[in-house]
């Protein structure tokens, strides 16, 4: 089903999707870009970074050319994010943020219509003072702009059905701290709209033994 979704009459505005690779992420990936508002032209992408894990980082990264283009966002908008959130700029040495946004890039250009991308890191320890900020940012601009987080889920490991596995992981979305499910129901929120599981991908944990079991999603909201 998912190779064939459309854009939906009433498209979101924001998306959970995965940071995995695209040998088990790629259906999801593009999933989510199709079912998001297509009549934007503005994307911010949201991932957690461990470089700085203190701060949000505003990428000052030029990406590029991917599937023939250039992507660089002018420092003057850049500028004033900033600012109003209180983030600082990325240097080269931030390259978990580049490697967060460098693999969404295909998917940007040959599905939306993108023209103007900012790319937003989330430190592990973001204060919540910082993350109120950006939610505030978020609530006076998300009628520009779509709205990507990048984020895996950890759950327990368990041998339950399907449908049983599909609540846990509703569960985990809706009582999560972590700081990027924290925004995604703080900006649900603000749309007033319950998320959505769109489909998921259970990839054995790479054969890892662990209490915690890695699902890549595709959420909207």
């Amino acid at each position: 089903m998912i190779p064939t979704l459309k854009p939906t009459s009433q498209p979101h505005s924001v998306a959970i999707l995965p940071q995995g690779p695209h040998f088990y992420t790629g259906l999801l990936q593009a999933a989510g870009y199709l079912l998001l508002d297509g009549k934007k032209k503005k994307l911010i992408m949201i991932s957690q970074q461990s470089d700085d894990e203190k701060n949000i980082v505003i990428d000052t990264t030029i990406y590029g050319p991917i599937c023939g283009k250039m992507r660089e966002t002018p420092m003057k908008i850049l500028s004033k994010i900033k600012t109003a959130i209180g983030a600082t700029y990325s240097t080269k040495e931030h390259k978990s943020l580049m490697d967060n946004v460098h693999f969404q890039m295909p998917f940007i250009h040959i599905i939306t219509k993108t023209e103007e991308l900012i790319h937003i890191g989330i430190g592990e320890k973001t204060s919540t003072t910082s993350l109120h900020k950006l939610i505030v940012w978020i609530k006076k601009n998300i009628q520009e702009y779509n709205i990507v987080l990048l984020t895996n889920i950890e759950i327990s490991s368990s041998t339950k059905s399907r449908s049983d596995e599909h609540a846990q992981i509703a569960k985990y979305i809706q009582t999560s701290p972590t700081p990027l499910l924290t925004l995604f129901k703080k900006i649900g929120d603000i749309q007033k709209k319950k998320p959505e599981i769109i489909a998921y991908v259970h990839p054995q944990n790479f054969g890892k033994t662990t209490s915690l079991m890695t699902r890549y999603i595709c959420a909207v909201g």
